[in-house]
C-alpha cells in the first residue's frame, strides 16, 4: 500500500520551514517561470487539448509503473538501474510539457536532473515568443517539434534559440521547411542587404559511449548489492574504474567490497587498488542523514539525497543508490507521479563511480566534426551559410578539455570544399543540481571566423542569455576546475 502525504497547512509550518513556504507561495511570479510557462501554453495550444491528454497518459503510466515498483521493492530498489530511467523515451515532447505543466498546476511534481536541463531553452523562447510566432515558416516548424518528431525535441528547442539569438540581433528569420528531395539549411536570416543560410545540428545528451559505459557500471552494481545488503552498516563506496569499464570483470567490484568487509576495513575506511579498479568504501555517517529527515523529506532520486550520504559531493559526479527507506507520494492526485519522496532511511547504500581509462575519456569528449560534416553538406551550393553546433557537458572538465582541444583541431584544419561557410558557432551547456535543491545553468559560445567574422554576425551570441545572466570571458568547465581545484 502506498503511503501519501498532504503539504501542512499554513498554521503548522515549522519555523525552518518558513522560508521555503514563502518562496513557494511567490514561485509563480519569477520571471524565469513564467516565460517558461508562456512557451508551454503556446506549445500546448498548437497540439491541441484532445491530443495532450492523449499523451500525457502515456507519461502517468510509464512513471505510475516506475512508482509501483518502487513502493513494492523499496527494500533494495535501485533507482539508477534500467528500471528507473527517469524519462519517457517513447515521447519525449510530451514529458517535457508534463514537467513545464507541473511548474503550475502540480507544484511537488518534480524532476530536476531532467528540466534544469531544459528550463532555460522554454524561458528563451517564451522570453522571444512574439518574434517567434511572426517568424515566416514557424508553424511548419512547431508542427516538426510536436506532432511528426515527438522524440526528437532537442535538436528542434535548439533551432528556437538559435533563431531567437539572431532576432534579438536584429536580423529576421525565416524558418526553412524540409523536403523529402534533400536535406536543407534550417534558417534563412536577413539584415539591411546582408543575407545568410543557417544550419543547427546539436549532439545527443550522451554518447552512445556513455550510455554502454553506465550499463556496464550497473552490472558489476547489481552484481555487489547482494554483498552491500548483507552487512550492517550503511556503506558508501568511491570506484575508480582504470580499464573501460567492459574490459573489467563483472565481479570486480563485489570481490573488492567482499574482502574488505571479511577483514573489518569497511569500519575503517579503506581502499583496494590493482591496475583496473580502485574501490574505497566507508561507513556513512548516519546521524547527520536522520537529523536532516527529522526536519524535511528528500525528493527521491535527488542530488540532495546523494549529498546527504557523500560529504564530498560533486555535481558532475556519476552516483547510484539503494536504500531502504519510507517513501511518501506528496499531494497525491491521479495526474501526479516522479512526486514520490523519502521520509526517512534506515540503511543506505550509494556508489560514486568513474573511469579515469585513457580510451574512456577520449571516447566521452566526442568531437563535433561528423556534425560538422553533416551541415556543409546541407549548405546550399550559392550563398554563405552560418554553422551553429550545440552539446551538453555533463562529465566534468576533465573531458570538456579534452573534447575543446579536440574541436579547435577540427576547426583549423577542416576543408569546406566549395561551399561558403561563413563562421561556425559552437554552443555547449550545462546544468547542475546541488544539495540544496537548487540548479544552476551555464552556457559557453566558441566562435570560429571564415568568410565573415562571427562578432560582425552575432554581437550578442550568448542563446540563453538574461538580464540576470553572469558574463564571463571564461569556459564553463575551465569555472568548474577553479572552483574545485583553486584557491
Amino acid at each position: 500500500m502506498k503511503d501519501k502525504k498532504k503539504l501542512m497547512n499554513e498554521d503548522e509550518i515549522l519555523p525552518e520551514h518558513k522560508e521555503f513556504a514563502e518562496w513557494f507561495d511567490k514561485r509563480l511570479d519569477d520571471p524565469f517561470t513564467v516565460d517558461i510557462l508562456k512557451a508551454k501554453s503556446w506549445f500546448l495550444e498548437f497540439m491541441g487539448p484532445e491530443d495532450w491528454e492523449k499523451r500525457k497518459q502515456t507519461v502517468l503510466e510509464y512513471f505510475n509503473q516506475m512508482s509501483k515498483d518502487m513502493f513494492e521493492k523499496k527494500e533494495n530498489f535501485s533507482y539508477s538501474s534500467g528500471r528507473g530511467k527517469m524519462a519517457v523515451y517513447d515521447d519525449w515532447v510530451a514529458w517535457y510539457l508534463y514537467l513545464a505543466e507541473s511548474i503550475e498546476l502540480r507544484p511537488m511534481v518534480s524532476e530536476p536532473s531532467q528540466s534544469s536541463r531544459i528550463w532555460h531553452f522554454f524561458a528563451t523562447i517564451g522570453k522571444n515568443i512574439e518574434d517567434l510566432k511572426s517568424s515566416k515558416g514557424i508553424e511548419s516548424k512547431l508542427y516538426d517539434l510536436l506532432k511528426r518528431k515527438i522524440n526528437q525535441p532537442d535538436s528542434i528547442l535548439f533551432e528556437f534559440v538559435v533563431a531567437t539569438c539572431y532576432l534579438r540581433n536584429g536580423w529576421s528569420v525565416e524558418f526553412i521547411p524540409e523536403t523529402g528531395e534533400r536535406k536543407t539549411p534550417d534558417l534563412y536570416v536577413t539584415r539591411d542587404n546582408e543575407e545568410y543560410f543557417v544550419e543547427c545540428k546539436r549532439l545527443a545528451k550522451v554518447t552512445q559511449y556513455s550510455d554502454e559505459e553506465r550499463n556496464e557500471w550497473l552490472k558489476r552494481w547489481e552484481k555487489t548489492l547482494p554483498f552491500l545488503t548483507q552487512y550492517p552498516e550503511s556503506v558508501f563506496l568511491d570506484v575508480t574504474f582504470k580499464k573501460e569499464v567492459k574490459e573489467t570483470d563483472e565481479d570486480i567490484v563485489a570481490k573488492a567490497f567482499h574482502d574488505m568487509a571479511s577483514c573489518g576495513a569497511v569500519a575503517q575506511g579503506f581502499c583496494v587498488e590493482n591496475e583496473e579498479v580502485k574501490v574505497c568504501a566507508r561507513h556513512i555517517n548516519m546521524t547527520p542523514v536522520h537529523e536532516h529527515f527529522d526536519k524535511w523529506m528528500v525528493k527521491y532520486p535527488s542530488a540532495q539525497l546523494h549529498a546527504l550520504f557523500d560529504e564530498s559531493y560533486e555535481p558532475e559526479g556519476s552516483y547510484t543508490n539503494a536504500c531502504q527507506v519510507k517513501l511518501v507520494e506528496v499531494n497525491p492526485d491521479k495526474e501526479s507521479v516522479i512526486n514520490v519522496y523519502a521520509e526517512s532511511v534506515n540503511i543506505a547504500y550509494c556508489a560514486k563511480w568513474e573511469c579515469i581509462a585513457e580510451q574512456s575519456i577520449d571516447k566521452k569528449a566526442r568531437d563535433v566534426k561528423n556534425l560538422l560534416v553533416k551541415a556543409v553538406k546541407q549548405a546550399p551550393d550559392k550563398g554563405a551559410t552560418v554553422v551553429h553546433i550545440g552539446y551538453e557537458t555533463l562529465h566534468g572538465p576533465h573531458i570538456e578539455f579534452i573534447r575543446d582541444r579536440k574541436i579547435v583541431d577540427s576547426l583549423s584544419s577542416f576543408d569546406f570544399g566549395e561551399k561558403d561557410i561563413a563562421s561556425v558557432f559552437c554552443h555547449s551547456f550545462q546544468s547542475r543540481q546541488f544539495p540544496d535543491n537548487n540548479w544552476d545553468f551555464a552556457e559557453t559560445t566558441r566562435c570560429f571566423g571564415f568568410s565573415s567574422k562571427p562578432e560582425d554576425i552575432l554581437s550578442e551570441n550568448l542563446l540563453m542569455q538574461r538580464e540576470e545572466s553572469v558574463i564571463s570571458d571564461e569556459t564553463h568547465w575551465l569555472q568548474d576546475y577553479m572552483e574545485k581545484f583553486g584557491d
